[in-house]
């Protein structure tokens, strides 16, 4: 009875979307043109791409054979009739862009890159799971309008398995989200094999025995798959190594690492201090040569050009009496301990640069004002929007994930669906050009279930989705509501616990 109640309430949705002339795609697509006609997928309709997109083909029908009856093949050749057909096309100038023909006769993606047939065919993916194999005619021409479509999932504090984080990759993908921020280390928790330095995990991985709580860690091996997984669906990894605070769970593991040198207790978020004042020690060669070996393996292992060093709420107590830190600030002719944090990101900068890599930090990394400018700040504190737009007129590169907007651990009472999808990232007097574009945060210190977790990223993602993707011109409230209830639809039925929203039902 609950699967005909879902299947009614799924028919009228989609009857709704076809009576109003709106896509039910999320995002929403730049432009849209119908046609007279309807196209019909037949269940063993072929898939028309040349060999070098055989595998974004084959990932398109194997998730639309998971779904019902359907058997589609990729082929290298065939028809165009009734068939859907992928054609390489050199004017579709944006690499994530894509062209959507659907004709009563047949199905054509325009794109020049694999992202492009990706997003397209996940569009007519959207299409069929909401039109039930009988598609609207109509002309799909699609880009994005910021080029970072994130969300941080921290597997620090509570550590997610590689299921779990493939999982969300799946759904992040199917509404074009292309960013997936891992919080690998924290106070909590440290989460990845560093060959060089095996205790990072033999001890780092692990709450200390009287706090009674499973830890884990991803080995090597197993990012390299995730990250072929990943890549697969258009999304990039990138990886963050808290540093000079929230690092307890190095400290932990290697004492040296701090100005003390005593060994900290690793414990549960709400089982000891939020912010802990042992941060490493910024005055020691040791500590710098430690973090390059660290981010030497790193830079091996993620093919991102983006390294996130964190940077946000590190005490200076320690610095303030340590030998070795007011020895470096002498040194360096500093006025204060925030002046030797910004040195301390800018060596780190420095040396990610011989890497080819680009540093990313939360933006307590532009105070002091050593920055070499061509960082990118990660902007978090909604409170600090005037030195934001100060920072970015002075040209760094941000990326929007303020906590009054893209907060995604904050209750639905504070952060709804419609706050993310009414966020506007580009502050009025600056230029859009320097905004990368907007992420959701999600910390795992008090949902830690993964059914907790779903509930706090849905229906949230897909109002993300609208924001990150969709030009603001392009946005309706209204219409976006008709399209949500479709997708949560699906996704309800893909196992997954989407949270009542009550601005999607109001």
């Amino acid at each position: 009875m609950k699967k005909i109640i879902s299947l009614i309430f799924h028919s009228f949705i989609v009857l709704s979307v076809a009576s109003s002339q709106e896509t039910p795609i999320i995002p929403t697509p730049a432009k849209v043109t119908y046609h007279d006609g309807v196209f019909t997928l037949r269940k063993d309709a072929l898939v028309v791409a040349p060999s070098s997109l055989s595998s974004v083909a084959m990932l398109f029908t194997d998730d639309i054979n998971s779904l019902n009856d359907y058997h589609l093949t990729v082929v290298a050749k065939g028809k165009t009739e009734g068939n859907i057909k992928l054609l390489s096309d050199r004017n579709i100038v944006h690499t994530e862009g894509y062209q959507l023909d659907i004709l009563p006769g047949s199905v054509t993606i325009r794109a020049s890159s694999d992202a492009g047939f990706y997003y397209g065919l996940q569009s007519m993916k959207q299409l069929i799971i909401n039109g039930s194999g009988a598609l609207k005619a109509q002309t799909i021409t699609d880009f994005p309008r910021f080029q970072w479509r994130g969300v941080m999932l921290d597997v620090s504090r509570t550590f997610m398995p590689l299921n779990l984080v493939k999982r969300y990759i799946d759904h992040f993908s199917l509404y074009k989200l292309n960013v997936v921020h891992l919080h690998l280390t924290d106070d909590q928790g440290w989460r990845i094999e560093i060959k060089k330095y095996p205790l990072l995990t033999e001890i780092g991985s692990k709450f200390d025995p009287e706090f009674n709580r499973m830890g884990g860690y991803y080995s090597q091996d197993e990012i390299r798959d995730l990250i072929k997984y990943a890549h697969a669906r258009n999304i990039m990894l990138v990886p963050e190594i808290e540093m000079p605070g929230h690092a307890v769970a190095a400290i932990a593991s290697y004492p040296d690492l701090s100005c003390e040198g005593t060994r900290p207790k690793i414990h549960t978020f709400f089982e000891g201090p939020s912010i802990h004042e042992e941060i490493f020690c910024a005055g020691k060669e040791s500590t710098y040569k430690f973090i390059y070996g660290v981010l030497d393996e790193l830079c091996e292992l993620f093919p991102s050009p983006y390294i996130h060093l964190g940077g946000d709420e590190a005490p200076k107590a320690t610095w303030k009496k340590c030998p070795d830190c007011q020895k470096m600030m002498k040194d360096n002719n500093l006025g204060n301990e925030e002046e030797l944090q910004s040195l301390f990101v800018k060596k780190i900068g420095d040396y990610l640069r011989t890497k080819n890599k680009t540093l990313v930090g939360w933006d307590e990394i532009i105070d002091g004002g050593m920055l070499a400018g061509n960082e990118v700040l990660m902007f978090w504190r909604g409170w600090k929007l005037s030195e934001v737009e100060k920072e970015v007129k002075a040209g760094f590169r941000v990326v929007c994930t303020p906590t009054t907007h893209c907060y995604f651990d904050y209750p639905y009472k504070s952060i709804s669906t419609r706050t993310i999808f009414d966020y506007d990232p580009v502050i009025p007097g600056t230029s859009e050009k320097n905004y990368l574009g907007v992420q959701a945060n999600f910390w795992s210190h008090i949902d830690r279930s993964e059914n907790n977790i779903d509930k706090q990223l849905f229906p949230r993602a897909l109002g993300l989705a609208e924001t990150a993707w969709s030009n603001a011109e392009n946005k309706n409230w209204n219409a976006f509501k008709t399209k949500a209830l479709l997708n949560i639809s699906y996704l309800k039925e893909r196992n997954i616990f989407v949270y009542s929203d009550s601005t999607l039902i109001q």
